[in-house]
């Protein structure tokens, strides 16, 4: 009888040092689900260039997810946005990456205008990236990569950050700057396939149908303002 009442005690033991693993392992999930906050940013993009910017193309992720990235290659959805402005195919790309939240495009933006959108975030997912091609050019963009967002907000003031962007060359046509080329003259998916990193654009140069004083755009091409509003 002490034998049984023994292996029945060791028995009864096992069972509540598993159950008590089992409801610490939920209750440690119960309070890391709990500690998900859900955020919200309004984000405004100005165009500082003398001519159009593209419909955004825009995601909230962590981060494992970038739409680009300076000094890697273009993806093939993001050179069709840097080249002709198309977001389709840039958008399901960053759609279907891992730890992607949510994304979307804007309307295009005329100069010296604006583009205001708000986007959803979590305490996981605070990053922000996004891209917009500009019109007077071959490949060239801009836009932000994997931006994290503000979390602090302070008393009486929403916290924001400002930021001054500049353009991007997508390394996937020829900077030509030519009329057969460039949408702005008309031109759309026609020009000289290259193939290298995503770099800092050199600018308009001026030498076949854009013209430097007209298409130029100084050291930046856009300007950033993200607040969180809850």
């Amino acid at each position: 009888m002490q034998r049984a009442t023994s292996f029945v005690g060791e028995d009864m033991k096992r069972i509540l040092i598993a159950g008590a693993v089992t409801a610490g392992v939920l209750a440690a999930g119960a309070t890391q689900a709990a500690a998900v906050t859900n955020l919200t940013y309004r984000v405004t993009v100005v165009n500082r260039t003398p001519d159009g910017l593209t419909p955004l193309v825009y995601g909230v992720h962590d981060q494992r997810a970038h739409l680009w990235q300076k000094g890697r290659r273009a993806s093939a959805g993001m050179a069709l946005l840097a080249r002709d402005g198309a977001t389709t195919r840039a958008l399901g790309e960053l759609s279907r990456k891992r730890g992607v939240l949510h994304a979307g495009v804007t309307d295009e933006i005329a100069p010296g205008r604006s583009v205001t959108f708000t986007v959803r975030a979590t305490s996981r997912h605070r990053r922000l990236s996004w891209a917009s091609m500009l019109k007077c050019t071959n490949d060239g963009f801009t836009g932000l990569d994997s931006r994290v967002l503000p979390i602090r907000v302070k008393s009486r003031t929403r916290f924001a950050v400002r930021r001054n962007i500049p353009a991007y060359d997508a390394g996937a046509e020829a900077n030509d700057e030519s009329a057969s080329s460039v949408p702005c003259l008309g031109a759309h998916g026609v020009g000289a396939d290259e193939a290298h990193d995503i770099r800092k654009h050199r600018g308009i140069r001026g030498g076949a149908d854009l013209s430097r004083a007209r298409h130029g755009w100084g050291a930046y091409a856009a300007h950033v303002t993200i607040r969180r509003i809850r």
